[in-house]
């Protein structure tokens, strides 16, 4: 579903969509009040040096609420990310009676959560339990979002429980009884195969696991709920009492106070409204009359622009879809070939391994690796995948002759830079103030909030509707990546309880593979993840099993971090989920099968760059090894 849609399409319907309307607002205005805060502290810690003591704990205090108040109204919107390939091609009825049984499994979680987190919030109330630090504050404080959040959103998803319902009675489109795709089978499917998982359970508690989450994930449960009911129910096999369940609202406040993933959701924010600042032309504007006059010196722009741009959103999707908009007619109408355009404007884009990236910041939580030497560690890696787009766009040109070059003056060349100076100076400006000791990657994110809001002053081109839907497209999309990690965490509680990682280290390194066989497995296995789950998803659900086992096959965690980040970007080009593709085909009017086949080359060149990372890391670490 597309981000950026209206506030016309969003109207919150009924009374708990008002009010959790209401409080995704709240959240994001909340964001932004973090952000002025963190780059003051930056700011004062930095060139006063009058560090504050309560800036670190008041942006803690509102991550949390942050994330929970917007829990409900991106259930209304269903931007839960689920696996739902199988569940959208089913007739409406059917359809709808899945989504209940899904909603039903999600309810669970939620509910689990909410409970013990109300336990857990009476017994800081019970015990006066105060925060750490030198700027103090009750516990409960905190603890009382998690109840109050999952409150809201188990009464938001029983609202959706009751619409499908409506929806399923009153649905035109028919299914027979006798069908094989009735409601009553698929929903009886849907049981079997989730209780198989469980029956499983008592047998093989690791493959009790993997069978019940791709059940739940198959049949098209949130993919955060998903995760968070298999950890549910490991829990309680593990410990054999409902005591266990403790656990559920510790992770969730780990998570959801945790200063390295703040990061996420202020890079949001500032990602947002940039897209919405038209950077995305002035900056197309500059590459192309910079390198108009080379043979497909316009698809090289479109390469660059979109490097730019990554190093400005951190989304690659988000990317994709300014990219498509700005640069696809200018190429076509200047002759260039369809099929290299539609491929420049959906493979090129590199929001995941240019940084600043959402992705590295997920994966630098997980592996406890260091963001900064993340970020840095995409530099390299990005520049030279753009090098490779540019030369393959070049040689495409050449050999096809289908380009038209474009000559400016040196006068309208400088003219465009002064125009896009302020917009071009953001990678340094908000990468420099971690490297130069200035800002935390965190306080980065604040910064590039602080940054993205001037731009926008600048070349006046968000309104006020435009800054509000912003606020809220932050909060709901940043609380899915976080909800996402609160799941996956609590079921990486159990794989570790259980010694998964450890016992597959152990089996791989005594099966007799070779160092490049299990390398090539490690690689099949995202692409084939990837062609069913988005990358944050593929990141939380296989880095805490990968990870241990990386020192013994003698790979970096920092460089496998950046090629992680190239094999999602190469996800998101290949079917049936490829987000990419899919932004691409919901703006221009060419088939699927047309637009797949022009992202092949691309997806070729970042296999290469693939390979390349692997047998050479250094490609990867040298940047970080000489900014320590």
């Amino acid at each position: 579903m597309d981000t950026m849609e209206h506030m016309d399409e969003q109207k919150p319907g009924g009374l708990i969509g008002r009010i959790s309307f209401i409080f995704s607002l709240t959240a994001g205005l909340l964001m932004l009040s973090v952000a002025l805060f963190m780059s003051f502290e930056a700011f004062s810690r930095h060139f006063l040096d009058q560090p504050t003591s309560w800036v670190l704990a008041v942006s803690t205090l509102i991550f949390i609420w942050f994330t929970f108040l917007s829990v409900p109204y991106g259930i209304k919107l269903d931007k839960h990310v689920a696996c739902d390939i199988f569940v959208t091609r089913l007739p409406d009825p059917s359809r709808q009676a899945v989504g209940i049984a899904t909603d039903t499994a999600s309810l669970i979680f939620i509910a689990a959560l909410g409970i013990f987190g109300f336990i857990h919030f009476m017994e800081a109330v019970e015990y006066r339990s105060m925060s750490d630090g030198l700027f103090r504050y009750p516990m409960w404080l905190v603890l009382l979002s998690i109840p109050f959040g999952m409150a809201l959103s188990a009464i938001q998803t029983l609202g959706k429980i009751r619409t499908r319902l409506f929806r399923m009675k009153n649905s035109p489109e028919k299914s027979s009884k006798h069908s094989v795709f009735s409601p009553g089978i698929m929903v009886s499917c849907f049981f079997l195969s989730a209780g198989a998982g469980i029956c499983v359970y008592f047998f093989s508690q690791p493959l009790g696991i993997l069978i019940f989450a791709l059940a739940l994930l198959f049949w098209g449960v949130p993919i955060a709920f998903a995760l968070g009911l298999v950890g549910l129910t490991g829990l309680l096999f593990f410990h054999q009492s409902i005591g266990g369940l403790n656990t559920l609202p510790i992770v969730a406040e780990n998570t959801a106070t945790n200063f390295i993933l703040l990061a996420i959701p202020l890079f949001t924010l500032g990602g947002l409204i940039l897209s919405r600042s038209g950077l995305g032309e002035q900056i197309y504007e500059l590459s192309s009359k910079w390198l108009g006059w080379m043979p497909g010196g316009l698809g090289v722009g479109t390469c660059i622009t979109g490097g730019i741009l990554a190093a400005m959103i951190g989304s690659s999707t988000a990317v994709t879809a300014i990219i498509t908009l700005v640069a696809m007619k200018p190429l076509l109408d200047r002759g260039y070939d369809k099929k290299l355009v539609i491929g420049t404007v959906t493979g090129s884009s590199l929001g995941l391994i240019i940084p600043p990236s959402i992705g590295f910041i997920v994966y630098g939580f997980l592996t406890d690796t260091s963001v900064g030497d993340l970020f840095m560690a995409g530099v390299v890696p990005g520049i030279m995948l753009v090098v490779l787009f540019s030369a393959y766009i070049v040689i495409s040109c050449r050999a096809s002759g289908k380009y038209e070059v474009v000559s400016f003056s040196w006068k309208e060349r400088l003219v465009s830079l002064k125009k896009s100076l302020i917009i071009i100076l953001g990678p340094v400006f908000v990468l420099g103030s971690i490297y130069t000791g200035v800002a935390t990657p965190t306080e980065a994110g604040a910064i590039l909030v602080i940054y993205s809001l001037f731009c926008a002053l600048i070349y006046r081109t968000i309104n006020w509707k435009g800054f509000v839907q912003c606020l809220i497209d932050s909060s709901v999309l940043s609380t899915m990546v976080i909800m996402i990690m609160v799941g996956a965490l609590v079921m990486s509680n159990v794989i570790t309880l259980l010694q998964v990682p450890a016992d597959l280290t152990e089996f791989i390194l005594s099966s007799g593979l070779p160092v490049w066989g299990v390398i090539l497995l490690i690689v099949m296995l995202y692409l084939c993840l990837g062609m069913f789950l988005d990358g944050g998803s593929i990141t939380v659900l296989t880095v805490p099993v990968i990870a241990p086992m990386l020192p013994a096959l003698g790979i970096d965690t920092i460089a496998f971090g950046v090629i992680l980040m190239m094999l999602i970007e190469t996800a998101l080009l290949t079917p049936p989920v490829g987000l990419n593709i899919f932004t691409v085909k919901g703006i221009v009017d060419e088939p699927l099968l047309f637009i797949i086949k022009s992202v092949v080359p691309f997806v070729g060149i970042l296999m290469i760059g693939i390979v390349l990372v692997f047998a050479f890391q250094d490609i990867a670490l040298w940047l970080p090894s000489q900014m320590r």
